[in-house]
């Protein structure tokens, strides 16, 4: 009886290690705290140029890298065992293949191999005059105001007006380097305001955050999206039309929403095209 209850405990102090090791996984749900390997960062400190198209890849500096000729912020890393961890706004692990004083290879996304070696080129800090400095986020749009006189079928006249205001809120974009390392990419969003008067009356007036189109547009999308123009469309019985587009900062898609503002000042919102 003794015999068998030695092996039982056995038995439970084994698959506890084994599940303790497999929770030592940086980042894993419900894992133990593993400490970065700081001496394997200190190594990664300078300038690091891609071996097969002999191009600077980034800098790295104390727990940031820096890429060439950019403003974009710079990506936090660091390495825990055998991977390397940079934190955009999901954080993206590579595996390291292998890490030397002047040798770095990791597998990419796409599970290619990646060789970097690191610059003795004095020359190749020029490619980073921005670094370290205060990062400011990409501003699309200047203020623009646009307004127009029409006339309704009844030969009423109004004024419209569109006023594209920049705002400090931010979006966030991850693009991809040709080592497939993310950059993260930060731009301002924009407010419109959409107004409509019959002489001195005011109809209608209202100021737009895209969060206003969180009906229409696929929330996935709207997170990243900015808010970027607003057009005049046309006037018919329905009321007046106008456009505003939804588009990612990158420009590769956008959403175009229509207002139909009446002339009782009732909205309308619906989905032109995407």
């Amino acid at each position: 009886m003794k015999s068998l209850f030695s092996i039982h405990l056995l038995l439970f102090i084994l698959l506890s290690l084994v599940s303790c090791n497999r929770n030592k996984q940086p980042g894993a749900p419900g894992s133990l705290v593993v400490e970065p390997d700081t001496d394997a960062m200190r190594r990664m400190a300078g300038i690091w140029v891609d071996e097969g198209t002999q191009t600077v890849a980034f800098r790295v500096d104390g727990d940031s890298i820096f890429y060439p000729n950019s403003s974009n912020q710079s990506v936090r890393f660091a390495i825990f065992q055998d991977t390397l961890v940079l934190f955009t706004a999901d954080s993206v692990r590579f595996p390291i293949v292998r890490q030397l004083d002047y040798t770095f290879v990791y597998e990419s996304l796409s599970g290619d191999s990646i060789t970097l070696t690191r610059s003795e080129n004095p020359a190749d800090s020029f490619y980073f005059f921005s670094a370290g400095k205060e990062y400011a986020p990409i501003l699309l749009n200047e203020e623009v105001s646009r307004d127009t006189v029409v006339f309704s079928p009844e030969n009423e006249r109004y004024h419209l007006y569109i006023k594209v205001n920049p705002t400090h809120y931010r979006v966030y974009q991850t693009t991809f380097t040709d080592e497939g390392l993310p950059i993260e990419n930060v731009y301002y969003d924009n407010i419109i305001h959409v107004g409509v008067y019959k002489g001195r009356d005011r109809i209608y007036s209202h100021d737009f955050a895209k969060t206003d189109f969180a009906e229409l547009v696929p929330a996935e999308f709207l997170e990243g999206a900015i808010l970027s123009n607003g057009e005049f469309g046309t006037v018919d019985r329905a009321g007046c039309h106008f456009n505003l587009t939804l588009c990612q900062p990158n420009g590769s898609s956008c959403y175009v929403v229509g207002l139909v503002v009446d002339y009782h000042g009732q909205l309308e919102k619906k989905l032109i095209e995407y």
